[in-house]
């Protein structure tokens, strides 16, 4: 029981710590660009839904030419991407031995994973967040994002059937509901911020 309470702890900070980089990804940039005072400030609540890199300057954000809202919007996406590949580097590293850090670093791959997924395949399906902004810069890169969300998807799965069976049940399981969760709070969020515009 003890093992359940310790891996569900390490789960959500793992969840936690991934949407707050995922965050600081897009606050970089929008510091970088002039639509921030400070990168390291973004908003990501203990409940993790509606996280945004705020607060930025709107009428800056607005005044920057497309590629740098591009870029802005792919900056969570990349920033999942590194700390993903930085915890797979750390898990070769770590011994058998260590099961609790190899738990944490196995759920924080994943679920950094899950966040690029969620963006690249599931967002270019249904356009929210992120994808929306580049679809309406770019449209011409929304079948590359997919096709890309397609090989990251298998990557994914892989990585997925490769986690220790101890634990493995728990981080997929915790990853499903994660992606289900983050595309419909996503959704959520979108239709919200139409109906604030309108």
């Amino acid at each position: 029981m003890m093992r359940w309470i310790i891996y569900s702890v390490l789960g959500y900070t793992a969840l936690f710590a991934g949407v707050w980089l995922h965050e600081i990804g897009h606050s970089f940039w929008n510091y970088k660009f002039g639509c921030k005072d400070n990168w390291i400030h973004v908003q990501v609540k203990p409940y993790i839904f509606f996280s945004t890199p705020g607060p930025v300057d709107l009428d800056q954000y607005r005044a920057l030419p497309p590629w740098k809202r591009t870029l802005s919007a792919y900056g969570g996406v990349i920033a999942n991407l590194f700390w993903s590949m930085v915890s797979g580097v750390l898990i070769a590293v770590v011994q058998r031995g260590h099961e609790y850090l190899l738990f944490f670093l196995w759920m924080f791959m994943t679920l950094n994973l899950s966040e690029i997924v969620s963006y690249l395949l599931i967002g270019n399906i249904y356009l929210v967040s992120d994808m929306a902004i580049v679809a309406q810069e770019y449209p011409k890169l929304r079948m590359p994002n997919f096709v890309l969300g397609l090989i990251l998807t298998i990557a994914y799965a892989l990585t997925l059937v490769r986690i220790p069976s101890v634990f493995q049940w728990f981080i997929i399981i915790w990853n499903i509901v994660t992606i289900v969760s983050m595309c419909g709070g996503r959704i959520v969020f979108s239709l919200l911020h139409q109906r604030a515009e309108a």
